[in-house]
């Protein structure tokens, strides 16, 4: 056995040895329960006062997977559907700031956008984002989460959006 192999089984050997000598030996004693709390009703969004929506309902939610990765999956849509909106609004100044005239030597060349261009471009991007802000806003959130107290179940478009990275 080389030296390097040697060293490693000694410290594997040395630091189990180390940790089973922590190992508990009696059973501990039950911590007493809290009282049950009565929950308190879900707050729509225009109730919540002094701090965002968002953070009253991870409070509430502190111990809930699912209700958590719900709304997590909602703050992450919304942000998406605001970066649709300055990513189009972004393209739409470049696209603005191309068009005029431009002498060279071989002449004068003009570059226009026609409306249509325009409307195409703010079309694609500004349906999208607010397609997205309105769907996944903080009264369709309060929604979802109410069904979620009454039933212990999210409507069956949640679950399709609910990804892994939702629940971390």
């Amino acid at each position: 056995m080389s030296f390097l192999r040697r060293s490693l089984f000694t410290a594997a050997l040395v630091s189990s040895l180390t940790v089973g000598s922590f190992a508990q030996t009696s059973t501990p004693a039950a911590p007493a329960s809290p009282a049950p709390t009565l929950p308190t009703p879900l707050l729509r969004p225009a109730q919540v006062t002094g701090g965002q929506y968002k953070d009253y309902l991870t409070k509430r939610y502190a111990n809930d997977k699912e209700a958590r990765a719900v709304v997590h999956l909602f703050g992450r849509k919304k942000t998406g559907g605001a970066l649709w909106l300055a990513t189009g609004a972004g393209v739409i100044v470049l696209v603005a700031a191309q068009t005029g005239s431009k002498t060279t030597s071989s002449g004068t060349t003009t570059t226009t956008v026609t409306p249509l261009g325009y409307g195409l471009l703010l079309g694609l991007f500004g349906s999208v984002g607010i397609g997205k802000l309105a769907r996944f806003n903080n009264e369709k959130l309060y929604q979802c989460l109410e069904a979620y107290e009454k039933g212990h179940s999210f409507p069956d478009f949640v679950y399709d959006y609910l990804t892994e990275k939702d629940y971390q």
